[in-house]
C-alpha cells in the first residue's frame, strides 16, 4: 500500500466513524428528545390557543344579545310603582303601575317573612345554604339541557 492509499483509508475510516456517531449515541438521543419536547410544546400551545379561542367565541356568541350595563342600571332605577298622595301625604289618590313590570314595591329583607325567604331559596337552589356559591351538578345539568335544546336553565346561584 502506498502512503496515499493509507491516508485515504484512514480518512475513509474517520468519516465512517463520524457518520456512525452522528446517528447513534447520546447526541442523537438528545436531538430526538429536543424534537419531541418541541412537538409537545407546539401541540400544547395550539390546544390552549384553541380552547381560549373557543371560550372567546362562546362568550361573544352569548354576549351579543345582552343589554348594555347602563340599560340595566336604568331599569333598576325605574323599579317601583309610582304613587300620588294628597297634600297631607296620608291619603293615596292614585297608583301608576307599569303594565309590563307589574306592581313593584321595595321591601327590606328583614320585613319579608322567613318562610317566604326559605320557600324562594328552595325553589331556586335547595343547596343554597350548603354550597360555596357554585353547584357543579346544577351547572352540568343546565349545560346538558341547553345543549339538547330543551328549556334554558340556570346552573348555579
Amino acid at each position: 500500500m502506498t502512503p496515499v492509499q493509507i491516508v485515504r483509508l484512514i480518512t475513509l475510516q474517520r468519516r465512517q466513524r463520524r457518520r456512525l456517531r452522528s446517528h447513534t449515541g447520546p447526541g442523537r438521543l438528545l436531538q430526538f428528545a429536543g424534537a419531541f419536547l418541541l412537538l409537545v410544546f407546539v401541540v400544547a400551545l395550539l390546544s390552549i390557543s384553541g380552547v381560549v379561542g373557543g371560550v372567546v367565541g362562546v362568550y361573544a356568541y352569548f354576549a351579543k344579545d345582552l343589554p348594555e350595563p347602563e340599560q340595566i342600571e336604568f331599569v333598576e332605577q325605574d323599579f317601583e310603582t309610582t304613587r300620588i298622595y294628597d297634600r297631607s301625604g296620608g291619603v293615596l289618590l292614585w297608583e301608576i303601575i307599569d303594565p309590563h313590570a307589574g306592581d313593584r314595591v321595595w321591601v327590606p329583607l328583614d320585613q319579608v317573612p322567613d318562610d317566604l325567604v326559605c320557600a324562594t331559596v328552595a325553589i331556586e337552589d335547595r343547596t343554597f345554604w350548603e354550597n360555596p356559591g357554585i353547584n357543579p351538578r346544577g351547572i352540568l345539568r343546565a349545560f346538558v339541557s341547553n345543549l339538547r335544546g330543551q328549556q334554558i336553565q340556570g346552573g348555579s346561584s
